[in-house]
């Protein structure tokens, strides 16, 4: 009879401790799909914001390409003006001064473009400015040529 009781009270305990397995492993699997279903929205998130990513390094390499092709036509356009008459090649090396400055930030920019898009917008600003700086230098250089080369010589007609 001992045994028989023994036997009944080890049976109890064993089905008293599947009870509470079953009961973690429920809980286990519910918790391990929850973390599936986020795992797979996390994944999706980091596909999308990936995908915008490449979009924005292309973009910026484009803008970049763009600017660096532009400064090298500027570049070409203040060597052949380098060549006027003294008062406008000392206009002109303020200006390839500047166009220096400005390719040398649009360069360093080009080589940081991948790690910070925000310098974009600076490059603009001195590519801007350089442009700005250009077209006053061609406005004094059209009242420099369309000053009397004889300072005896009057324009119109004064009589």
């Amino acid at each position: 009879m001992i045994i028989q009781i023994s036997v009944a009270c080890i049976a109890a305990a064993f089905i008293v401790l599947v009870y509470f397995l079953i009961k973690t492993l429920i809980s286990a699997k519910a918790s391990l799909e929850q973390v599936t279903e986020t795992l797979a929205h996390i994944d999706a998130k980091v596909d999308a914001i990936s995908q915008e990513t490449v979009k924005l390094m292309h973009t910026t390499q484009q803008i970049t390409d763009d600017v660096q092709g532009k400064m090298k036509s500027v570049d070409t356009l203040f060597r052949s003006i380098g060549q006027v008459g003294e008062s406008v090649s000392q206009v002109s090396a303020s200006v390839k001064q500047v166009s220096a400055t400005v390719s040398d930030s649009v360069r360093r920019a080009g080589d940081r473009v991948n790690r910070e898009r925000n310098q974009v917008a600076e490059v603009m600003e001195w590519a801007t400015l350089g442009l700005q700086l250009w077209r006053k230098w061609q406005s004094r250089k059209r009242s420099v040529e369309q000053l009397p080369k004889n300072p005896n010589e009057r324009v119109g007609n004064d009589v």
